[in-house]
């Protein structure tokens, strides 16, 4: 049984089998390039050259931790977000796109370089408990916005697109975004109320008072126009409103629905979400719930350690302790509450998301723009007993990502892409160069043609903090095959009868070969941070400049 195309046979067999990332894909990326120069030649260029002679802008949207709980992706029954809709519905949309690395810093890190975890070590938020700078191991690398400011770009930032503020976590040492002309964090400072809204104390505060978690969610009585979103939304619309001299590159980072769930009560007062007003209407994930953790049952010791690790909560009068996030909120009676949380807060990012789409349609670059709007990974509320993202499975790693872009017909993509594609796609899409040494592939010959036969698996990587290991996780049209490189244990996971992963075929002779061709795909070690050599000379020199 193959489940993977001869072309991508072809590619592989150009790759070293074991041990890293495979550093000679370069070559075949090399093939690729020079074909694709042939494309304009063969009738099908990204952009028109009678359209204009002026390169295409670029707005940029990254939204933090949102999963596919977006009713044109129908990950979840109740959600509703009418503005990515109207985006999606006129642009090409991918139905199932993932993320490379299912956490903030090393997703963000994957898409602005270009380059995968498995090329670049860059696995986790942290090592220990210091947060990875990616500046500090990659000082000499070119990002997108710098990429197209070498083009003739003005680049423009507001909100979250790295893990930190730049490209540097600690701004003290670092005053100036190395990536960006022009940089604001835009939303203000961030509501605090004065205690835990969830009623569950889940250990995780960032103030000294320990009076704000990480982990919280509930309503605030304070008007949208208080909340950092609305703030980061009103400075792009400025920065999209105002006269540009040349092209723009314009990045847009929302927060939401990264926790803490904050949003404003007049959320739960719209007429949209009048099916979720009443915590008793929300409807639950899909699980297997009889008996409790019967999902788990055919799982490794180490994946169900993933699966429920975290700190221990207790409520919040400390009157209980529980083992696991999902124990909590599930003796807490709080499973719908905090559903009911993620999908209002979503719901509040998509009114932002309009707002900012409303004042593009009505500039004057409206019809010049190329919108690519991703989020970094997904979410997990439960499925298996997990939560939040660092877990190699579907809910985890499936993200959004549409790109709308002049001269391209709207279409839904059903092949499995990843987000680095991001780069060359937007480099071919605005008629300049791709970078020999990216390691995803441009989708414009797929948009362009959605039956185009793309039958390229997506390798998601992670590094647990926690000391459980890293793993491997593939996504193909049909197959989900995860390994735990710690003890090698496996999963398999057919989705044509398996959408929610709940059966692992690992060990059932009809998919021993499949399972063994996915694995061939899996280096025996995980890379080493900051170990991606070579830098590019011409780079060096661009950001030495940055620097000084």
């Amino acid at each position: 049984m193959r489940i993977v195309s001869n072309f991508y046979n072809f590619r592989r067999s150009l790759l070293p089998r074991k041990g890293g990332f495979r550093t000679t894909v370069d070559q075949l990326n090399a093939i690729l390039r020079s074909i694709a120069i042939l494309l304009p030649v063969m009738g099908a260029p990204a952009l028109e050259a009678s359209q204009s002679n002026t390169p295409p802008n670029v707005l940029f949207i990254a939204i933090d931790d949102m999963n596919d709980w977006t009713s044109y992706l129908q990950g979840h029954p109740q959600a509703r977000t009418p503005n990515l809709d109207r985006l999606a519905k006129n642009s090409v949309h991918f139905t199932q796109a993932y993320c490379n690395a299912p956490s903030c810093n090393p997703s963000r890190a994957s898409v602005m370089l270009g380059k995968h975890p498995n090329s670049t070590g860059f696995y986790s938020n942290k090592i220990g408990h210091t947060s990875i700078d990616l500046r500090k191991y990659y000082p000499d690398k070119l990002t997108i916005p710098q990429f197209f400011k070498q083009h003739g770009y003005s680049t423009f930032r507001t909100g979250k697109i790295y893990h930190y503020w730049g490209d540097w976590s600690d701004m003290k040492v670092k005053q100036k975004d190395l990536s960006f002309e022009v940089h604001s964090w835009g939303g203000g400072k961030s509501i605090e109320p004065s205690t835990y809204l969830c009623g569950i104390d889940f250990g995780w505060s960032f103030t000294k008072s320990g009076k704000r978690s990480y982990m919280d969610w509930g309503a605030i009585d304070a008007a949208s126009s208080e909340f950092g979103e609305y703030g980061r939304a009103s400075t792009m619309i400025k920065e999209i409103k105002r006269e540009h001299s040349k092209p723009f590159f314009a990045a847009l980072g929302f927060y939401l629905p990264h926790l803490p769930w904050y949003y404003p009560q007049e959320i739960l007062d719209d007429p949209d979400l009048v099916h979720i007003r009443d915590v008793a209407d929300v409807i639950l994930p899909k699980v297997l719930a009889d008996p409790p953790g019967r999902d788990l049952l055919d799982l490794s010791n180490v994946a169900v350690k993933i699966a429920s690790g975290g700190l221990r909560p207790r409520s919040l009068e400390g009157s209980r302790t529980y083992k696991s996030w999902h124990d909590a909120i599930t003796g807490e009676d709080k499973w719908k509450e905090a559903v009911q949380a993620y999908l209002a807060s979503i719901y509040f990012v998509d009114q932002q998301l309009g707002r900012v789409l409303d004042a593009l349609e009505e500039s004057p670059n409206g019809e010049h723009t190329i919108i690519v709007l991703w989020s970094d990974h997904g979410w997990m509320l439960g499925e298996k007993g997990a939560w939040r993202k660092y877990r190699p499975w579907e809910d985890s790693v499936r993200t959004n990502f549409i790109v709308k872009a002049p001269g391209i017909s709207a279409a839904a993509i059903e092949q499995p892409v990843e987000l680095l594609s991001i780069w060359p796609t937007l480099a071919e899409l605005s008629g300049l160069p791709i970078k020999d040494d990216l390691d995803g592939r441009s989708l414009v010959p797929l948009m362009k043609n959605p039956d185009t036969q793309w039958d390229f698996p997506v390798i998601t990587a992670h590094l647990d903090e926690s000391g459980n290991g890293g793993w491997q996780s593939i996504r193909t049209a049909r197959y989900r095959y995860i390994k735990y490189l710690k003890t090698g244990a496996e999963e398999l996971y057919d989705h044509s009868n398996d959408p929610n992963e709940w059966t692992n075929l690992i060990g059932r002779s009809r998919y021993r070969a499949v399972s063994q061709e996915l694995s061939e795909l899996v280096p025996d070690t995980m890379t080493v941070l900051g170990s991606w050599d070579a830098p590019d000379e011409a780079v060096v020199e661009h950001n030495r400049r940055e620097l000084h």
